[in-house]
């Protein structure tokens, strides 16, 4: 399985994928997902920063959607709406919480999961990627991720 997006141009997220006070829209990427395996009738999106650590003591959650329809492939154009169970973001946000890094350069990651069958997470836990994958990963078929800079 492999996981594109324009919105990552020469490794660094694109502006309007930032929050407002970075100079952003908030809004989410644009995502393409190819080669699902063909069992596969959903996928997960998982949307982390792994280097906020250091200034808030945690992995920033930045976008959970979970159990969205599809087959084959799957391309999401920037800032749409999937039909999925949306979950909440660390700053306690639905949807997608754009860049905001409060201590220079950040690396953001995001993942795609596979699954056969709907996983019914818990959409009111900020999932990161690592939570994800010990709680689900047996349930993943495939995954795949692409990091970017802002």
């Amino acid at each position: 399985m492999e996981l594109t997006s324009s919105s990552i141009v020469n490794g660094q997220i694109q502006k309007p994928h930032a929050c407002r006070g970075k100079g952003g829209s908030d809004q989410a990427p644009q995502l393409t997902v190819r080669g699902l395996p063909p069992e596969a009738k959903f996928i997960s999106i998982v949307s982390d920063d792994p280097d906020a650590m250091k200034p808030a003591g945690r992995v920033w959650v930045h976008w959970n959607v979970f159990d969205v329809p599809a087959q084959g492939e799957l391309a999401v154009a920037a800032g749409q709406a999937l039909a999925g169970d949306v979950g909440k973001t660390t700053g306690g946000g639905r949807g997608y919480e754009g860049m905001c890094p409060p201590d220079g350069v950040h690396t953001y990651r995001f993942a795609v999961f596979a699954s056969r069958e709907k996983l019914g997470v818990d959409t009111q836990v900020p999932w990161t990627i690592g939570d994800f994958e010990a709680r689900y990963g047996g349930q993943v078929l495939a995954r795949a991720q692409i990091t970017g800079r802002f």
